[in-house]
């Protein structure tokens, strides 16, 4: 049985998150872009979407986050702790998810 491992709890996590935008603190919106400038620059690939962050559906970017997480393998130090704080802006896009999911109800 070969194939891609699937990474059940991070799947979960994109697949809960809802498809629209969700209103996110400024400092985290920041937290989110720095870390993918930072990706962009020690990895070499265009990891910051095309728009800004703020019109970005929240399923998007949590997809964009986790594939990143999952999908590169540091090479450096430096990368491996760049790769690292992409799990801070996970936590913080699905802090902004529950608090989202709680004022709407």
């Amino acid at each position: 049985m070969a194939g891609p491992v699937v990474n059940f709890a991070a799947e979960n996590m994109v697949r809960r998150t809802p498809d629209h935008i969700v209103d996110m603190d400024p400092a985290d919106l920041d937290y989110i872009r720095a870390s993918l400038a930072a990706i962009d620059q020690a990895f070499g690939i265009a990891a910051s979407p095309d728009i800004p962050l703020h019109l970005v559906p929240a399923r998007a970017l949590m997809r964009r986050l986790v594939d990143l997480r999952t999908g590169l393998k540091p090479e450096t130090q430096e990368q491996g702790v760049i790769l690292g704080r992409l799990a801070g802006a996970i936590l913080r896009l699905d802090t902004a998810v529950a608090f989202d999911k709680a004022r709407r109800k």
